[in-house]
C-alpha cells in the first residue's frame, strides 16, 4: 500500500480568488444561459401565432422557458399560474411570449 503524502496545498489567498471567479463566471453564464431560453420561447411564440384551437387543450397561449416554469410554478402554484388573470398579466407584461392572446 502506498500513501500519498504530497497533497497541493493551496493558500487562503488562491481559494478565495478562485471562489470569487467562479461565483461571477457562473453569474454570467446561467444570465447568458436564461437569455437563451427566452430567446428560444420567443421563436416558438412567433412560430405558434395564429395557430388553430387544439380540441381538448385550448390555444397556445403563452411560451415559458422550462426552468422559469417550474420555478414559477413552485412559487405561485399551479391554481394561480394557470388562471385567466395571471396569463393575461404574464401576456401583457411578456408580448414577444404570448402567441395568442386571451
Amino acid at each position: 500500500m502506498e500513501l500519498i503524502t504530497n497533497i497541493p496545498r493551496y493558500s487562503d489567498g488562491e481559494v478565495d480568488r478562485a471562489l470569487m471567479r467562479e461565483l461571477t463566471t457562473g453569474l454570467q453564464l446561467k444570465k447568458e444561459m436564461e437569455g437563451e431560453a427566452e430567446r428560444r420561447s420567443a421563436e416558438e411564440a412567433k412560430l405558434a401565432r395564429g395557430g388553430k384551437e387544439v380540441p381538448g387543450l385550448g390555444r397556445h397561449t403563452a411560451s415559458i422557458p422550462q426552468w422559469e416554469y417550474y420555478r414559477m410554478l413552485k412559487k405561485y402554484g399551479h391554481e394561480e399560474l394557470h388562471s385567466n388573470e395571471f396569463l393575461k398579466d404574464f401576456q401583457k407584461r411578456f408580448p414577444h411570449l404570448a402567441p395568442n392572446l386571451l
